[in-house]
């Protein structure tokens, strides 16, 4: 699939112009999206703050139990920790809850001298959870997320209590979706620029996107349009793969869960099948009538999920924080 995308890719990374555009990058300086950005983590409970990690400033909200087991979150492709907003209070009563900006998206920093494929951000969570959380989390990646998630439960598993592979990228089911059957054509559904490329991004993560779709779109575009060129530079890089998912997941030795959603348009959910028969002594689980975004769609039904999974691994012994 990456050969094919770049070999069909619409939009050239290697190109002067694109280049050109990378080079003059700046973030986007709009006071009530910044408004939105700093007030909404407050509304559930987070706050924000950031650290330095390998070169990156990143940026990361934080909240819930504070003497509870730490979970770490990581979002998915041309997304931000603002995705785990809503599911973030469901289970902030008994945990401490911490979602970063991963290195080169939303407020964390971007260097376009720097590699962003999953093997380099996964050596940036695993730094980032040794320095700044201290002790083993439960560690929850959705699709790109995921797909690093499962490289730091492979290469280090020391800082992982388990870890969660929510519609996560790396490992192909039987059947390609809407949006790989699209890469291979060279189109990339993922960045859009208008409000109509937008509106059809969230209807392709989402089975129950109407309501979000028209809440949404209007408020997204500008910031996905800003970031058109980054979004490319970054799909990009994890294209050009430093490591071979499948071989990485094949090593995990933690409790894992594979949770999936079973209408995901971007990842078929048979993806979370070939995924468990990867991961030895993984738990799957699929939930019905949901997407690409089950954080986002259905949070008490995934945050039922997470606990129930995280109170199994609790008593079959992991560490606990008493």
């Amino acid at each position: 699939m990456a050969a094919a995308y770049r070999r069909n890719a619409i939009v050239d990374v290697a190109a002067v112009e694109f280049q050109r555009r990378l080079r003059r990058w700046r973030p986007r300086a709009d006071v009530v999206w910044t408004a939105l950005r700093r007030l909404s983590p407050a509304l559930a409970g987070m706050a924000r703050q950031h650290a330095w990690i390998l070169d990156h400033r990143l940026v990361f909200i934080e909240g819930g139990r504070r003497t509870g087991e730490p979970v770490v979150l990581l979002h998915g492709f041309g997304s931000s920790k603002e995705n785990w907003l809503t599911l973030a209070p469901l289970i902030g009563r008994r945990y401490r809850v911490i979602a970063p900006d991963l290195p080169g998206f939303g407020e964390s920093g971007f260097n376009r001298n720097e590699r962003y494929g999953l093997a380099a951000q996964a050596e940036r969570v695993a730094r980032f959870i040794d320095r700044h959380v201290g002790e083993p989390v439960h560690l929850v990646g959705s699709s790109m997320g995921g797909g690093i998630a499962g490289v730091v439960a492979a290469r280090h598993p020391e800082v992982l209590r388990s870890v969660t592979l929510m519609n996560a990228a790396g490992v192909p089911g039987a059947r390609p979706s809407l949006f790989e059957q699209a890469v291979v054509s060279g189109r990339n559904e993922l960045i859009p620029r208008t409000l109509s490329e937008t509106a059809r991004l969230i209807s392709l993560v989402t089975s129950r996107g109407s309501r979000l779709n028209a809440l949404a779109a209007p408020l997204l575009h500008a910031e996905l349009a800003h970031r058109f060129h980054v979004n490319h530079r970054l799909f990009h890089d994890m294209l050009e793969v430093d490591v071979e998912p499948a071989q990485e997941f094949a090593r995990i030795r933690i409790p894992a869960l594979v949770l999936w959603g079973e209408q995901d348009r971007v990842l078929d959910v048979s993806s979370a099948a070939a995924m468990a028969q990867v991961i030895p002594g993984s738990t799957q689980t699929v939930l019905p009538g949901v997407g690409h975004l089950p954080m986002i769609e259905a949070p008490l039904m995934t945050a039922r999920a997470l606990r129930a999974f995280w109170t199994t691994t609790h008593s079959a012994g992991s560490p606990a924080n008493d």
